[in-house]
């Protein structure tokens, strides 16, 4: 039996708008410097219920500082590519 998905739990992204904000990230200088190139080598999507996220994929031990900054690069990011 096939379970019915109510399509209000679903969290939808168009593959264009994900293509626009991961050239975004690869092309920051700041990321780069962090993550190196290309920066989303370095990145993951994380899918949690209703949420999917961006997140640093561990493969750098980020300090505190470059954590922080890289969640505000990528909120700018996200604003600037789904307006």
């Amino acid at each position: 039996m096939r379970k019915v998905v109510d399509e209000t739990e679903r969290v939808r992204v168009r593959c264009d708008v994900l293509v626009k904000i991961i050239e975004k990230l690869d092309s920051n200088p700041e990321l780069q410097d962090i993550f190196g190139i290309p920066v989303s080598k370095a990145l993951v999507v994380v899918a949690d219920g209703n949420d999917l996220r961006i997140e640093d994929g561990g493969s750098v031990d980020l300090t505190e500082e470059q954590s922080k900054r890289f969640l505000e690069i990528l909120n700018e990011v996200i604003k600037a590519s789904t307006h």
